[in-house]
């Protein structure tokens, strides 16, 4: 069976995603030795960029959530399942930074579809887990999700299709404070779904999605470690602190940050 990275790179106006995707399958096809496929739409061309996809699949992009001039083309993930053209696929965000090979391991540990339910915030150990609302579930994380094209599966990604579609909707039923939408939000939503609202421990990455927040400093020291840097505020006075990291993938929440480390 065909192992893939599948990843969706809508550019926006004001961030490349196209140009994070190129970044993120070299490393894929570096540590990982898997073909990458993109979907995206028209407005690329993908002559522009130093990098050929194993597929480029068009889509319309959906411009509709937005709050204010900034935009989020995030709409769609549901059509992973039939995009893809692996029997065994890795969706991921397009900054997500992979420096190891940890993520073929999801390959011998799963059954059909594996998703991250906790994280993990370097340098900020304190930081809980989040919820979709205090009265809803804790969430899972679109980030990364592993599949493979089986029935089961399918009805996880129809269902996410129509809560999509009735986002409204469930921005109510679960007092979502925000209704801009979330993929994260949907996927867990649409997953308790399937389930007849129970929850499916077996779904569940055996490890924590490692994310690095926006307030934290990230300079690269080789290929595959790093050095943080963040401020905190200790006794009303402001001390840096540091990490190294070696060998470990993570989800860098700024963007900008991504394509400094990529670019260096």
């Amino acid at each position: 069976m065909t192992k893939g990275v599948l990843l969706f790179a809508f550019n926006n106006g004001t961030v490349d995603y196209y140009k994070m995707a190129v970044a993120t399958a070299k490393r894929a096809n570096q540590f990982l030795n898997l073909p990458v496929s993109v979907v995206t739409d028209n407005t690329v061309n993908p002559d522009d960029y130093n990098y050929s996809f194993d597929n480029v699949f068009i889509e319309t992009a959906d411009n509709s959530n937005n709050k204010g001039s900034n935009i989020w083309i995030n709409k769609g993930r549901y059509k992973a399942f039939d995009i893809t053209p692996y029997g065994e696929t890795i969706l991921l965000d397009t900054d997500y930074l992979i420096n190891s090979i940890k993520l073929l391991d999801i390959f011998d540990i799963y059954n059909d579809f594996m998703v991250p339910n906790q994280t993990r915030f370097l340098m900020i150990p304190e930081a809980g887990q989040e919820v979709v609302s205090p009265y809803s579930y804790p969430t899972l994380w679109a980030t990364l999700v592993a599949f493979k094209k089986t029935n089961k599966v399918k009805q996880i990604f129809d269902c996410l299709e129509m809560v999509q579609k009735n986002y409204q909707h469930y921005t109510n039923l679960h007092h979502i404070s925000s209704t801009l939408y979330r993929n994260d939000y949907a996927l867990t939503i649409a997953h308790r779904i399937v389930y007849g609202q129970y929850e499916n421990t077996m779904d569940y990455l055996p490890w924590p999605l490692t994310h690095v927040s926006k307030d934290v400093k990230v300079f690269r020291d080789t290929n595959t470690s790093y050095t943080l840097m963040r401020e905190v505020n200790h006794r009303n006075k402001l001390k840096t602190e540091y990490m190294k990291v070696k060998d470990i993938d993570f989800h860098l929440l700024d963007k900008n940050q991504f394509m400094e480390l990529v670019n260096e």
